[in-house]
């Protein structure tokens, strides 16, 4: 079944699963509003649950509005970001846009979208020169991201724990989305001892952690500094590149 019409069918039959479908969506509009200055960043997580809260509410009427002649993800992605700058009374609102131009919205356009994927790939490029320390900078950085890991990024390891382990382990790391950093550090301890067979304790990860993302931000942005990359930069990089992907 074509994306679209997985989305169609879960707008008219099951619109929880709909709102879990686009959980990675909303939670990457909130995040760019934040970093653009329009939401404030440290209520991020409240931020998106104000919006689930109000979609759940609408839901009924979006479906009813739908018109079906343009892709469901553009039409409802607007919507989104209407319902993030309409909640927190923003000057900069967007209106709901008519059945005409739902094909002419995008999130970028064709020259940001070769951007993207170009730092992405840069990005993976930086990320090769950590060597064996690769596989576990990425789980950290998309787990810190609020991103979910599949198991085969567990299998970069010297002893490979075998494929229902790496489920296990990708199931641990991906029950972490939304809590806190220190919750985070926890399970991430837990996780790479079993990958590297000896103990480290989670204020030990902690300080491997940023020094390794202090790292991979100095890679990205060169000696001397030819961009401005921060931790946080990256993740929304990470999430625009992989949306741009998924809708390919």
């Amino acid at each position: 079944m074509l994306r679209n019409d997985l989305d169609i069918k879960f707008l008219r039959e099951d619109p929880e699963k709909l709102l879990i479908r686009y959980q990675p969506i909303i939670r990457m509009i909130v995040k760019n509003l934040a970093f653009q200055g329009y939401l404030p960043k440290r209520d991020i997580n409240d931020l998106i649950q104000d919006v689930n809260r109000k979609l759940i509410e609408r839901l009924p009427r979006i479906r009813d509005q739908y018109n079906y002649k343009s892709q469901f993800r553009t039409y409802f992605s607007v919507i989104i970001r209407n319902f993030c700058l309409e909640e927190f009374r923003k000057v900069r609102f967007v209106a709901e846009p008519q059945s005409e131009i739902y094909e002419q919205t995008a999130a970028e356009t064709s020259t940001d979208q070769l951007v993207i994927r170009q730092e992405y790939e840069r990005l993976h490029r930086a990320l090769r020169m950590f060597g064996r320390e690769r596989p576990a900078v990425w789980i950290v950085l998309r787990c810190f991201a609020d991103l979910p890991v599949t198991p085969d990024e567990f299998s970069g390891y010297d002893l490979d724990p075998g494929a229902d382990i790496r489920i296990q382990l990708a199931t641990q790391v991906n029950d972490t989305i939304q809590l806190q950093k220190r919750e985070k550090m926890e399970v991430l301890s837990a996780v790479f001892n079993h990958l590297d067979r000896k103990p480290r304790t989670a204020d030990a990860l902690r300080k491997w952690s940023s020094s390794r993302l202090d790292e991979l931000v100095i890679l990205m942005n060169g000696k001397p500094p030819r961009s401005a990359y921060t931790v946080e930069i990256l993740y929304i990089l990470i999430e625009k590149a992989e949306f741009l992907e998924n809708n390919d």
